[in-house]
């Protein structure tokens, strides 16, 4: 309002000196006999009041387009300011690739975008194969894809068409940061594998449970008339037949026993106990069974507080990785077995001198059913995971050409005075 009105007053002014000038103009032809029809006070009171017009429409005019000028100055801050708020990447590219816009995310990761071109962000000094801007030019239609950039994120991309103003034919590129709901992704399929893996455990447990008292009676039957018909006179050639017979059996049986440990789902009773005692009665049983193989057997007793546990479950476990590790060497191989403390944990160990185990097999160790022996069951060291897992225990695995070493690492538990 203030501008328009010293608009008008400078019209006013150029109208009044235009009218003095007309006025001096006529005293001169006056003086010359040259009168005009009008007066000139008329003319200066016209052009004062058409100089105050044509200034009122010129302010109107400038007002207008200054008005129309801001508002296009918001709307280009506004989308500015849309483009930056946008959680993902984005950039204009235009036909020759080079980056026309780039929102604030493109410059922390990639920095300013001056004399960039799109095919910069891949780490490329040329347009990709079966480049997508190059298509979207071609068709027109919008593109969505996934994409793995040099700095190991994977990016999902959206590419939209649009005409500049100027008719020039531009694409906008967004790209989203998925690289953590990819793994999230790979995270929920690997729990659904796990959970597929204990629902067979299950459906193992499940039959083991069913099928033991219904195999085992049978069993027992068959195996008291199998003794008895051994220890006949007439049948004496044949002894070595029964003996080898019964053995199956007894293998049988074992196996059924290792899938009850499987089905297991409680701990049974426990006692604060030390696992060096437990240890200490199995060691002549471990030590007649490595010598009859002409191997070696090693005890060496660390000082380590009693814990809570199921001493049947423990003397379980102790067999079977001293079994696995006795059948692991060769002839004349030693197996150390330790007891100690370690930070928060009481450590029972198992060391070989076998050929170790394949990198690849570690992972899988545990599993019912997988074995690298001949005529294994694979249910052993499956029984000692749940035995470790309902002591709260951990057991692992370091394994080299020079053998392997399972550690069991039970909570330590202070007895209660």
């Amino acid at each position: 309002m203030k501008e328009r009105k010293h608009l008008g007053i400078v019209y006013v002014v150029i109208g009044f000196i235009l009218g003095l000038s007309l006025y001096r103009f006529d005293v001169l032809l006056d003086s010359l006999n040259y009168p005009l029809i009008y007066p000139w006070s008329i003319v200066i009171i016209s052009f004062m009041i058409t100089g105050w017009v044509i200034g009122n429409l010129l302010n109107k005019i400038f007002t207008a387009q200054r008005k129309r000028e801001q508002v296009i100055v918001a709307e280009h801050k506004r989308l500015h300011e849309l483009f930056n708020s946008l959680p993902g990447i984005v950039i204009v590219v235009g036909e020759n690739y080079n980056v026309r816009f780039a929102n604030t995310n493109y410059i922390a990761e990639f920095g300013e975008r001056e004399g960039k071109y799109c095919f910069d962000m891949f780490g490329k000094e040329r347009p990709c194969e079966n480049c997508r801007i190059e298509e979207i030019f071609l068709n027109g239609l919008p593109i969505k894809n996934e994409e793995i950039f040099q700095n190991n994120k994977i990016y999902e991309v959206k590419f939209q068409p649009f005409n500049d103003i100027d008719g020039s034919r531009l694409v906008i590129k967004t790209l989203y940061d998925i690289t953590e709901r990819k793994k999230a992704e790979q995270e929920v399929s690997r729990l659904q594998i796990k959970m597929t893996h204990l629902e067979r455990l299950n459906l193992v447990g499940q039959m083991a449970a069913g099928i033991a008292h219904e195999i085992r009676n049978p069993m027992t039957t068959v195996r008291g008339y199998l003794q008895l018909l051994g220890n006949r006179l007439e049948y004496q050639e044949q002894r070595s037949t029964f003996e080898l017979m019964i053995e199956e059996l007894d293998r049988a049986n074992m196996i059924i026993t290792d899938f009850l440990s499987i089905a297991k789902n409680s701990t049974g009773e426990r006692y604060n106990q030390n696992i060096n005692q437990v240890m200490r009665h199995l060691y002549p049983l471990l030590e007649a069974d490595t010598y009859s193989q002409n191997k070696k057997i090693v005890f060496e007793e660390g000082e380590i507080p009693d814990i809570l546990i199921n001493p049947e479950e423990i003397s379980q476990l102790i067999l079977n990785l001293c079994r696995n590790g006795v059948e692991a060497m060769e002839v004349g191989g030693t197996i150390t077995i330790r007891t100690y403390v370690e930070d928060a944990h009481v450590v029972f160990s198992v060391a070989d001198e076998g050929g170790g185990i394949h990198s690849e097999y570690l992972d899988k160790l545990g599993t019912p059913f997988f074995t690298t022996k001949e005529s294994g069951t694979g249910l052993g060291l499956s029984t000692c995971y749940n035995i470790a897992d309902r002591h709260n225990a951990r057991i692992d695995i370091e394994s080299s050409a020079n053998g392997t070493t399972f550690f069991v690492r039970f909570p330590r538990v202070i007895k209660n005075q």
